[in-house]
């Protein structure tokens, strides 16, 4: 195992290097693979570019990934410490760019965890309708809020908060077990439709009628970053690895590839068993739910649902790690409150981090899906300003150290991050973001700039970090 440094105040304990390579593993697939990937081939899609439109789209989004990963896998070796893209951008950029980049990127993943937890009233209202929807208590943007989904809500969201807070090694356990169930459910589902002996025919048209098949195609490839946002995890956890940083480029390579393959299975199952487009006109609730139900029954139901619930866990889990890992980073370099850096001496994790993301995330369920998934538009456009910062700081490095190969492969990897943030914020682009999803993350810039200018002193007197920062650089010879 590599002899790493780890970026602590002295006073401070470390955290404890308990992360095997499956748990890392685990840890990005499952962040990749939430409520999403039940959800989206039937309202998304299908919808947008057909059965061999997203397909390809999916397949180009991973590729792009997989080129940027390798920036993140040359930079986890630089720096093998929380933080990830924020350490990144600091170091390479200086102060104000790595705070952009880290106030971009906690959009991302906080969004994420009460999304994944009022999934799990999703799953009730399917596969059991009626036992959460007892009592309505108002409408949000057309979302019917009722009481029973806001209830187990919000224990999906505190029990796993509870988890990460008893230690990295009970998150990295439970992130192997349910990550291994949900992909052998979605195995089983996917082999109880072809048993149904579907045809080929059901998945023409190929693309959307009267739609232009390339339109379609780069819609989906725009939501890569959301898609699998989730690789990003694993430099976040860079410093509880209890194995060498040297694993971490197959880990991401093929995280990212079975992230995609799971992905493309949906997609497949939720379109091959009917004709689609007709199909998805009838307006299901849940288009994929209702293929397998029908084709399956009640035990394809329940594997689903398993996967599913697998899956929501296993988002909830990433990203409370990941999330409270940014914000510790942050604090450390003084641009957040300094109770964020403090490490809990028995369990070695920055538990008031964790309670602070646990607390925000159970007052989201109330405001209904329909707003949720404004917030979780703008996780797109944060995934890609950490992709662009970290790609460009890789550049950067691989430049100074005439590592030309490197310097190369991110580039490519700069313009794949550019183009993804192009795709989101020109409004003439396929994937571009609705007026609300530009409101709320003109709030979040907003918010933003309140928090740098009420740290500006402190962070720009701050040198904890970037002394942190030098030490590393100055003992690491690989480069």
């Amino acid at each position: 195992m590599n002899d790493k440094k780890t970026i602590q105040p002295t006073e401070e304990v470390k955290f404890e290097k308990a992360l095997s390579p499956l748990s890392i593993w685990g840890l990005a697939l499952g962040a990749m693979i939430g409520w999403g990937c039940f959800v989206l081939p039937g309202n998304e899609f299908l919808p947008k570019g057909g059965p061999l439109g997203s397909t390809i789209g999916l397949i180009i989004g991973a590729m792009m990934i997989i080129i940027i990963s390798f920036s993140y896998s040359y930079l986890i070796k630089k720096f093998p410490v929380a933080g990830g893209e924020f350490v990144y951008a600091y170091a390479a950029f200086g102060k104000l760019p790595a705070f952009i980049c880290g106030w971009f990127i906690a959009i991302a993943y906080w969004a994420l965890i009460p999304m994944n937890g009022t999934a799990v009233g999703l799953i009730g209202r399917y596969l059991f309708p009626g036992i959460l929807q007892h009592k309505v208590l108002y409408s949000v943007a057309g979302w019917e809020v009722y009481d029973g989904e806001i209830i187990v809500s919000i224990l999906a969201i505190v029990i796993v908060g509870l988890i990460n807070m008893r230690g990295v090694q009970a998150a990295g356990w439970i992130q192997t077990a349910v990550v291994l169930g949900l992909i052998g459910a979605i195995f089983l589902v996917t082999a109880g439709v072809m048993m149904s002996h579907p045809t080929i025919q059901d998945l023409k048209p190929y693309f959307p009628t009267g739609e232009n098949p390339f339109k379609g195609i780069f819609a989906i490839a725009a939501m890569a970053p959301w898609a699998f946002v989730g690789f990003g995890c694993i430099p976040q956890a860079s410093e509880e690895y209890a194995f060498s940083n040297e694993k971490t480029k197959k880990l991401l390579i093929s995280s990212i590839a079975i992230a995609c393959l799971m992905y493309a299975l949906m997609n497949l199952v939720t379109g091959i068993v009917l004709p689609w487009e007709e199909f998805l006109a009838e307006g299901h609730f849940w288009p994929t739910g209702f293929v397998v139900e029908m084709v399956v029954g009640k035990i394809g139901l329940f594997f689903l649902g398993i996967a599913m619930f697998c899956g929501i866990v296993s988002g909830l889990n990433a990203f409370y790690l990941s999330g409270s890992r940014l914000l510790y980073s942050m604090s450390l370099a003084g641009a957040l409150p300094a109770p964020f850096k403090k490490l809990d001496s028995v369990y070695k994790v920055p538990r008031l981090t964790v309670a602070f993301m646990m607390v925000l995330a159970v007052i989201a369920p109330f405001f209904g899906r329909q707003v949720l998934s404004w917030l979780v538009d703008m996780t797109s456009v944060g995934a890609s300003m950490g992709f662009t910062f970290a790609t460009a700081a890789a550049a950067v490095f691989a430049w100074r150290h005439k590592d030309r190969s490197q310097f190369v492969v991110s580039v490519i990897g700069l313009v794949f991050s550019v183009l993804f943030v192009s795709l989101l914020l020109l409004p003439f682009m396929p994937g571009a973001l609705s007026m609300e999803a530009w409101v709320c993350l003109f709030i979040w810039l907003a918010m933003g700039a309140i928090f740098y200018f009420s740290k500006y002193k402190e962070y720009h007197q701050s040198t904890q970090l970037e002394e942190a920062i030098q030490s590393i650089t100055e003992e690491d010879d690989q480069f």
